[in-house]
Parts: C-alpha cells; sequence; structure tokens
C-alpha cells in the first residue's frame, strides 16, 4: 500500500525559500518613497528654471507684438513699422487685446483724404487693428507665463510693464528668485519720436530755397496726418493742422508722435478770420507736395517741406 504525502520544494542547495515579512517590506517602500522624494526635489530647480526661462519669452514676445519690431522692407512694399501700438495708436489694456479686436478699435483699413481741398483725395494710409498679434501654440486659447498665468499689463507713466508674478503668483513681501516678479518694460521712447518740419519757399525766379513770407491774413502750417493725431482713440486716421510762425526759423515740432508711416503737407492759406483753422472757404495759396515719412522712435525726425 502506497502512501502520498506533501513535501516542501527546496533549492538546490538544500536551503528554504523565504519571502518579505510585513516589517520588511514597510521599510522598503518607506526608502523606496525618501528616494523619490530627494529626486523629484532635486529636479524642481530644473523645473522651475524652464518655468522661468518660458516665461522670459513669452514677455519678451508680448513687447515685441505690442511695439513692433525695428522698420523692415518687405519684398512687395515699402519699409514699414508693424505691432499693435503703429496699427491702433495706443496700448493695450490687457493681454487678450492681442488676440481679439477690442470693440472701441476699427478693423485695419486704407483712409484716403483731400488735404489741398481740390476734392481729390491725394492722402492714402491704412490703420486699424489687424490681429492677431501673436501665436499661441497647439490647443492654447490664452496667453501665459511659464507658470500657467495670463502676464499682467500695467500702466507706467507713458508706457507699459509687461509683469508675470512668479512661481507663488502674487507680489506680496520682499521676494526673490523664482518668486520674484518678472518684468519687461516698454518705455513711451520704445514707440515715440517727435517730427521737425522746416518750411522754405521756393522763389519763382531762381528757383532757390527762401523763407517764407506770409502777409496780411496769410498763415503758415502743415497738415498732418497719422494714427489718432487729433486726439482720437479708435485708430483711424485723423488730419492734425500744426501752425507754423510766421518769423524765426519757419519750423514745428510735433512731440512724441507715434511711430509707424504718417503724410505731411506744408500749406501757406488766407486765413480770413485769423482763428488759425482752414476753414470752408478758404483759400491755399501755397502748397508743398505730400511728405510721407516712416518715423522712427526715440529721435528727432527731420522733414524739408518746400512751398511751391
Amino acid at each position: 500500500m502506497s502512501h502520498s504525502c506533501c513535501v516542501k520544494a527546496r533549492p538546490a542547495n538544500g536551503r528554504s525559500l523565504r519571502g518579505l515579512t510585513l516589517l520588511e517590506l514597510v521599510v522598503v517602500l518607506g526608502i523606496l518613497a525618501m528616494l523619490s522624494t530627494v529626486a523629484v526635489r532635486s529636479l524642481e530647480p530644473i523645473a522651475d528654471q524652464a518655468r522661468f526661462e518660458a516665461t522670459q519669452r513669452v514677455l519678451n514676445d508680448l513687447r515685441v507684438a505690442i511695439r513692433g519690431e525695428a522698420a523692415r522692407r518687405f519684398a512687395t512694399g515699402p519699409v514699414v513699422i508693424q505691432g499693435f501700438t503703429a496699427d491702433t495708436g495706443q496700448l493695450p489694456s490687457d493681454a487678450d487685446d492681442l488676440l481679439t479686436r477690442p470693440v472701441s478699435l476699427i478693423d485695419h483699413t486704407i483712409q484716403n483724404f483731400d488735404s489741398d481741398r481740390d476734392t481729390v483725395n491725394d492722402v492714402t494710409l491704412s490703420s486699424g487693428w489687424q490681429g492677431p498679434y501673436l501665436q499661441l501654440g497647439a490647443g492654447q486659447s490664452q496667453i501665459v507665463d511659464g507658470w500657467g498665468r495670463e502676464p499682467l499689463l500695467s500702466v507706467n507713466g507713458g508706457g507699459l510693464d509687461l509683469l508675470s508674478t512668479g512661481s507663488d503668483g502674487d507680489s506680496i513681501g520682499n521676494e526673490s528668485g523664482y518668486l520674484a516678479n518678472v518684468v519687461v518694460p516698454i518705455i513711451a521712447r520704445d514707440f515715440r519720436g517727435d517730427v521737425v518740419c522746416r518750411l522754405f519757399e521756393i522763389d519763382a525766379l531762381s528757383g532757390l530755397r527762401i523763407d517764407p513770407s506770409p502777409t496780411g491774413t496769410e498763415q503758415l502750417g502743415v497738415l498732418f496726418y497719422g494714427v489718432n493725431a487729433a486726439g482720437g482713440t479708435s485708430g483711424a486716421v485723423e488730419e492734425q493742422l500744426l501752425i507754423v510762425p510766421a518769423s524765426g526759423s519757419f519750423d514745428v515740432r510735433r512731440s512724441s508722435t507715434l511711430h509707424g508711416t504718417v503724410a505731411m503737407r506744408a500749406i501757406l492759406w488766407n486765413d480770413t478770420d485769423s482763428d488759425d483753422a482752414l476753414d470752408g472757404g478758404e483759400t491755399i495759396v501755397m502748397k508743398s507736395y505730400v511728405h510721407y515719412w516712416l518715423v522712427h522712435p526715440a529721435v528727432d525726425n527731420r522733414v524739408e517741406m518746400e512751398l511751391r
């Protein structure tokens, strides 16, 4: 009669196999957790640096979109300055203005003017919002910094501060490192310059330049055409009359002029009511050609104009 029994398997070396006890398993898991924490913390500075650099790129891209790049020439057109300020004559109120046209601004359009009042348009300029001024990445619907927050736009004098509130998302206390705010400024000199117009008269006999010589109620002026030139806020091109003194240097300075393309025409007209305005029915006695000028920021843009 045969008997059967249960026999424990033994390894070849004759020793028995034994699993981990609960205590040993807890110790192993604890060690793994500690190592994982150390590894994650050691990678945090690298991740924060990447977020910081991404934030700098976003703020710099915002700056270019708002103030435009340096003047550039396109293959099929003239030298131009582009950007939100050059197109609309103002600074954006928030980052979304660069993606969606604010209701207060016109769409980009061509506009015409009759500068010498002969019923024929002789000035043509374009202006208005022509965004979006930034291209978002795939799946993005808003502009965000490296920490996933929308940058703030803060008015600073005549300019704008582009602001990220750092890794903690606030500006509280004496912050440093990645907690500190990241700021990229746009100052007025980044997008505004002065225009100085000097008027001459062309002598009918010699063809040489001489100083103008208005008489009686005649008045000297420059008709200036630029975005929001007369104080508007819609981004449209507007006409502004600049009065030129009837003696002295025969020039006029238009300070803090928005960069971009403008148009100008010097005139000598009979200001019959002496109100320093070119009213309907008043006669233009002499005029210059229409000057188109690319206003560069932070410099004096000098234009010489000849009355004929």
